[in-house]
């Protein structure tokens, strides 16, 4: 039986409130993916103040729909493989086995999303900063408890700098707020989440807090972080968020009947790998991958053994 909302306890009518205000605050933050190229120094300005931005329509549904397709094989592949080197930590579930992490190959739908994300993109990272290597390629995933046929997923999952995919299952409870890298000691990684189909509020959207990565009175500890400032990323198939690594953030609980699945790409300056980062990413493209020889590596016929950093 549903209850309606005169059924329902105050706190929980609260809580659904306040997320749908933090909600509609996010598109003060939000770009059209057809109008970045052309304006690119301006979106990258404003994620530098704001530490997020998010970009419309970046993948076209069918690209994010065979992503969304090869994340879900390649899960359960690994997991009826259990070679648990395809996964990596996720922060506040080491023992919970509620969010994954899970590393991936360059396959045809990870390529195709990559070229879609870095032809709008590049400008934008290039206009922060003029070399970027990708550090790590995965699928970042939370469970509550998840079964793939009678196979239960048991084994440990990070949070770091990657292109992944992140997968919330049913039941999952949400992070704590925590921000990626530190404030004081790292350096800037940009993280690009993708939605693989649509994320309303009850599928569990990451809450980020807007200029939170400058503050470094928030990141000592020195004050709480202000719920009021806060944004809850609800995305439509195929938009993105880029978030700078040192804004404070967490995942938000997963209250529907649905898994949630996200493809993010994480970027650093080369041979300045954070104190924070797992770098979670397979062995064979590790320091490999730069920006800006892109296209190559995003090749049809690009093998792993070709190193392209410069």
């Amino acid at each position: 039986m549903w209850m309606t909302s005169r059924q329902l306890p105050s706190g929980v009518i609260a809580a659904r409130s306040m997320s749908a205000a933090t909600s509609g605050k996010l598109e003060a933050f939000a770009v059209d993916a057809a109008s970045v190229a052309e304006n690119s120094r301006q979106v990258a300005a404003a994620f530098k103040r704001d530490g997020l931005a998010v970009v419309r329509q970046i993948l076209p549904p069918a690209v994010a729909e065979a992503l969304c397709s090869r994340v879900d094989a390649e899960l359960r592949a690994r997991q009826s493989e259990g070679d648990d080197s395809y996964f990596g930590n996720v922060y506040g579930y080491e023992d919970a086995g509620q969010r994954w992490d899970l590393k991936l190959r360059l396959s045809p739908e990870v390529k195709e999303a990559m070229r879609a994300l870095l032809e709008c993109l590049q400008g934008v990272l290039e206009a922060l900063r003029p070399s970027w290597q990708l550090t790590e390629l995965a699928a970042w995933i939370s469970v509550q408890e998840a079964h793939f046929g009678t196979a239960k997923l048991e084994m440990g999952v990070a949070a770091s700098w990657l292109a992944e995919a992140m997968c919330t299952f049913p039941s999952d409870p949400g992070q704590p707020v925590h921000a990626d890298t530190s404030h004081v000691y790292d350096q800037q990684v940009v993280t690009i989440f993708v939605a693989l189909h649509d994320v309303p509020t009850e599928r569990g959207p990451t809450k980020m807090y807007p200029r939170s990565h400058v503050d470094g009175e928030l990141h000592l500890g020195m004050k709480e972080v202000d719920e009021s400032s806060a944004v809850l990323c609800t995305l439509s198939c195929g938009d993105c968020v880029l978030m700078d690594s040192r804004l404070l953030h967490c995942g938000t609980a997963n209250t529907s009947d649905l898994h949630r699945f996200l493809f993010y790409t994480s970027w650093m300056p080369p041979a300045r790998r954070s104190r924070g980062s797992t770098n979670t990413i397979l062995a064979e493209y590790e320091e490999k991958l730069s920006l800006r020889r892109w296209q190559e590596w995003t090749a049809e016929d690009f093998a792993c053994s070709q190193s392209v950093a410069q």
